[in-house]
């Protein structure tokens, strides 16, 4: 193999190996092999561009504008030139995909559930990564600095992952640093020739094993700066989860009154916790009791989270009064009681979403922009533009259904049923098994559903603390604690729905807002809900409402049946006084009616109280230890030596602090010498005071080693001292304080404490050839037998 196949080999394996360490920020493992691929490409690239003389300088160049290349032609394929060529709408495509990736990294704490456009994010960032890789161990050839982009994805998971991660996921991003410098050592070493060799006498006076000297240092290095970086972080205690937050957004500057709805659901708990309360959307409507505004439907779990399953998009054709029909709602029959409304929208610039706002079910909208729609879901999907500042008509029915009617329905058509009560094999039982207890004692779909209802909103806590997800263990934590909010209240309904043969999904969006002083509805980021939607033949998809009461007010009249009706449950329609929403009315409307009047000011106003910051004081307290240890682990060190009872070990401890104390202070002491010639020319840098406290010691040192029997030692201890304080008072302050800070005398010792760990390597290293010299002993042994 040659030696630039072989760095480029060694680069790409180091890179694979390094992204092994994310795994612990990633819910599942859909991104391994998109990013294995990425760096397999660029590290391919760059081998052939090398090869065939390309200037230094342009191979990363040619690496990215490859990598760009490849992922617009996998990843958005559409509007390419001759089938293979980017255009400026196929890279706009692209970039929208990335930032939409992006987004989901910053707002959803690890680890990350699934999704497409962060797939692909991750493996545009071990392509980065690879090309950075490859610069420079394959290209410049300073693999030393190549350990940096690979400790850049090390950092990822160590910083995000909630707890820490373990110290274990370190060694497959050593081992790919090591094989790097391996790599790069061999062929250095073959530039000079025939490698060293050396004889080292590990298996005894018999017989030798031959080794390499170079080899064998390298390997004992590469133990030894592994072993502590596994080490290390498993000692060091980590921070508090608090202090670095969970990577839920809701910052305070310009980009936090941003909403770009990407995946609602991940987006929905960054919303409801935004610092500021900032409006998305005004409308002005023709019924007392607006519900629901949706923006999507999630309708396909997938085990980990709802989502929207792929849509296929109708067009419309304006009429002459340019609204454009939408079809029948799906199940909806004609002669169910219902009322035409129509609503005015004015979407503000903080809103940017691919969906178009709407109530359910929409039957007509009259827009300028380009629109679609998913005939399943009537989801209205915009093309070329965001919601954001748009204007736009639509006309809606209000439908009067009745607990009566519900009740009466009967079974689903079976296309519904097959799709929409599908479930992932790895529900976990205590969930199916809670929803089979919780509806024991109904009879029908209906009842089961508002028995559901019922459990959620009289035995559950809303809380926005919780952390974010509805898959198996959140969904457990969140049965268990019973305590969360509107994403986990929706999605777990519905999927408890679904298990009980009710067909169901998940609707996104708004709650009707607040009605203003001049008729208008106004609606605010803090309105973002979720709820779930259930099958009824006839009637087609019907709202529920899980949440409790403190969010959402009463439950829609239609989930509410005669309190004398048998084995249901009923919702408490009690008003909370504590109800952060101001005691939404209950009326006979299928949505709550909201009291409050205040208008929301547009500019956020920036919070008033005071925050502790735990984080700054850590570092202050980390880095004043960092600077303190020297100092603390020399005066240990003294106190020990001078606290021995034995006064022969007591004699020899103070000569050995007198040689530290000459060395900190920077005075000469030369260590070969006799005690009493030392101590003669320590005593010319010594006042008048302190010669008498030296003749001490050194009479004590010397009685100790010559005497046949030492006699008294005299008061060793303060005559240390003394000498200590005498010699101090001959230098500069700078040069004491440098002495108590940072004691060279310390640096001494290090060898002393490197020589066990030494010994050990020397053994593991040698280990090979001492199991092949026993066993050649053993078998020569057998032979003459």
């Amino acid at each position: 193999m040659s030696s630039a196949l072989r760095r480029s080999l060694a680069g790409f394996l180091a890179t694979v190996l390094a992204s092994l360490a994310l795994f612990p920020a990633y819910a599942s493992t859909e991104w391994l092999w998109s990013a294995v691929l990425a760096a397999l490409f660029v590290s391919t690239i760059g081998f052939v561009l090398r090869q065939v003389g390309t200037p230094r300088l342009l191979v990363p160049l040619g690496q990215l504008a490859a990598l760009g290349w490849a992922f617009v032609l996998v990843y958005a394929p559409h509007e390419l030139r001759f089938g293979f060529l980017p255009t400026g709408e196929s890279v706009l495509a692209l970039a929208h995909r990335i930032n939409d990736g992006l987004l989901i990294v910053v707002r959803y704490a690890a680890p990350v559930p699934y999704d497409a456009d962060l797939v692909m994010v991750t493996a545009i960032g071990i392509g980065l990564v690879a090309i950075a890789v490859d610069l420079l161990a394959a290209t410049y050839r300073l693999t030393p600095w190549a350990g940096l982009p690979l400790l850049l994805v090390y950092s990822i998971p160590a910083t995000t992952v909630s707890g820490g991660i373990s110290a274990l996921a370190f060694i497959p991003a050593a081992i790919g640093y090591v094989v790097l410098l391996l790599g790069e050592g061999r062929e250095r070493l073959g530039r000079w020739g025939r490698v060293i060799g050396l004889a080292d006498d590990v298996a005894g006076p018999q017989e030798t094993v031959q080794t390499s000297l170079l080899g064998q240092t390298g390997r004992r290095v590469s133990a030894a700066v592994i072993g502590l970086a596994v080490v290390v972080p498993a000692v060091v205690p980590t921070l508090p989860e608090s202090v670095l937050g969970r990577g839920e957004g809701g910052g305070l500057g310009p980009a936090s009154r941003t909403i770009k709805v990407n995946n609602p659901i991940v987006d929905l708990k960054r919303d409801l916790k935004r610092p500021q309360d900032f409006p998305v959307m005004t409308y002005t409507t023709g019924t007392n009791s607006p519900d629901y505004i949706k923006l999507v439907t999630l309708d396909e779990f997938d085990g980990d989270r709802w989502r929207p399953s792929p849509r296929s998009v109708s067009n419309v054709t304006p009429d002459r009064t340019d609204y454009a029909r939408l079809p029948d709602p799906p199940g909806l029959r004609s002669n169910v009681a219902k009322t035409s409304v129509t609503t005015k929208f004015q979407v503000t610039d903080a809103l940017q979403s691919r969906w178009l706002p709407t109530p359910y079910p929409a039957t007509a909208v009259r827009t300028t922009a380009d629109w679609g729609y998913d005939p399943a879901t009537l989801d209205i999907v915009l093309r070329g533009q965001e919601s954001a500042g748009l204007s736009y008509d639509v006309r809606t029915l209000e439908v009067g259904y009745t607990p009566a009617e519900l009740r009466d329905a009967g079974p689903p058509p079976a296309a519904v049923f097959d799709r929409y009560t599908k479930l992932p094999p790895n529900i976990p039982k205590e969930v199916l098994r809670l929803a089979r207890t919780e509806t024991a004692k109904a009879q029908t779909a209906y009842d089961k559903a508002v028995a559901l209802q019922a459990w959620f909103r009289n035995d559950f806590i809303y809380d926005l603390e919780v952390q974010p997800g509805h898959g198996g263990s959140a969904m457990l934590e969140f049965l268990a604690d019973r305590r969360g909010y509107c994403e986990q209240f929706a999605a777990t309904m519905a999927i408890m729905a679904r298990s009980l043969g009710i067909p169901a999904r998940v609707g996104v969006g708004y709650m009707p807002g607040t009605r203003q002083a001049d008729g208008r509805w106004l609606v605010t980021s803090h309105d973002s809900h979720a709820w779930p939607e259930l099958y009824f033949a006839g009637y087609g998809w019907v709202r529920f409402e899980p949440t409790p009461q403190s969010q959402t007010g009463v439950a829609p009249v239609w989930t509410v049946p005669d309190t004398a009706t048998p084995n249901t449950r009923v919702p408490d329609q009690r008003n909370n006084p504590e109800d952060p929403r101001q005691n939404r009315n209950p009326s006979s409307s299928p949505t709550p009616l909201p009291n409050r009047n205040d208008h929301i000011n547009a500019v956020p106003t920036a919070p008033t109280g005071r925050s502790f910051h735990v984080l700054p004081v850590l570092v202050v307290l980390a880095a004043l230890l960092v600077v303190a240890t020297p100092m603390l682990a020399r005066v240990g060190i003294r106190r020990h030596r001078l606290t021995q009872r034995d006064p022969e070990r007591l004699v020899e401890a103070a000569w050995r602090e007198l040689s530290d104390v000459t060395t900190d202070l920077g005075v000469p002491w030369d260590t070969g010498t006799t005690p009493r010639a030392a101590g003669a020319r320590l005593a010319d840098r010594l006042p008048e005071s302190a010669q008498q406290a030296l003749r001490t010691v050194v009479d004590a040192v010397e009685r100790g080693r010559y005497a046949p029997a030492p006699g008294e030692v005299g008061d060793v201890r303060a005559a240390v001292v003394t000498v200590t304080r005498g010699l101090s008072g001959q230098v500069t302050r700078t040069r004491q304080l440098r002495a108590w800070l940072a004691p060279v005398s310390l640096w001494r010792r290090l060898p002393a404490l490197w020589s066990p760990v030494s010994g050990l390597l020397d053994r593991v290293d040698t280990l090979g050839p001492r199991l092949a010299r026993r066993w050649r002993r053993g078998r020569m042994a057998g032979t003459s037998r």
